[in-house]
C-alpha cells in the first residue's frame, strides 16, 4: 500500500498579516513538502510541489505543525459516544482560545473513560480549509496527525520559521515534546535553553 505524507503548512498568525485575515491555502499558491513510500517503510520521493504534482498514492497523511495543534490534558469524561464531544467542550471550556464549535478535538488513541488523557485541539475553519485544498486538487487525505506529541522520554526537533510574511529571512524554531505538553520557542532569546535539560 503506497503512502503520501504531506506536511501542512503552519497556520498564519495575526502578526503575520496586515490586515489580520487568514489567506485560505488555495489563494496562496502553495507547495506542500512531502515523502512518499511505496510500502510504509521505503522512501520513494521526496520533495516540495503544489498540491496537484505530488505523487499518486493510495493512501495519504496530512501532518499538521506543532504550533497550529494545542494539546489540553483531562480527565475523560464518561459520557455516552453521541453526548462525548459536548462533554469535551465543558471541560475544555476555559482552556480553549476559541469558541468550542469552532474548534476540532482528537483524543489520544488509549483514551479511556474517567482516566487522564490528551485531547488535541485545532482551529476546525483552517483544517477544513487546508483539506479542501488539497482535495480542489485531488490529494484525499485519510488521516490527520500533529508532527509531535506528548511524550516521555522528551524529544525535540528544529524548524525553519518564517520571520516576515513575504521575506527571505528565516528563523529557527525548537519543538519540544514531553510528558507535559509540546512546546514551540523560537531560538532568538533564552527561552529555548531553559527549557531543554
Amino acid at each position: 500500500m503506497s503512502t503520501l505524507v504531506v506536511q501542512i503548512p503552519p497556520r498564519s498568525r495575526l502578526r503575520s498579516s496586515a490586515s489580520g485575515a487568514e489567506q485560505d491555502a488555495g489563494e496562496r499558491g502553495t507547495d506542500y513538502l512531502y515523502v512518499s513510500s511505496p510500502d510504509g517503510l521505503a522512501l520513494e520521493a521526496q520533495g516540495h510541489a503544489p498540491a496537484a504534482l505530488m505523487p499518486k498514492t493510495t493512501t495519504v497523511i496530512a501532518v499538521l505543525a506543532d504550533a497550529d495543534v494545542s494539546w489540553h490534558r483531562i480527565t475523560l469524561p464518561k459520557a455516552p459516544a453521541a453526548r462525548l464531544r459536548a462533554a469535551l467542550g465543558g471541560v475544555l471550556e476555559d482552556a480553549l482560545l476559541e469558541n468550542e464549535d469552532d474548534v476540532h478535538l482528537a483524543l489520544a488513541p488509549s483514551a479511556a473513560p474517567g482516566q487522564p488523557t490528551w485531547v488535541a485541539a485545532v482551529s476546525r475553519r483552517w483544517l477544513r480549509a487546508e483539506l479542501a485544498a488539497l482535495e480542489k486538487a485531488e490529494v484525499f487525505v485519510d488521516r490527520v496527525v500533529p508532527m509531535s506529541w506528548p511524550d516521555d522520554p522528551p524529544i525535540g526537533h528544529f524548524d525553519e520559521t518564517e520571520v516576515d510574511p513575504g521575506s527571505t529571512a528565516h528563523g529557527i524554531a525548537l519543538h519540544w515534546a514531553h510528558p507535559d505538553g509540546v512546546a514551540s520557542v523560537r531560538l532568538e532569546g533564552g527561552l529555548a535553553r531553559a527549557l531543554v535539560p
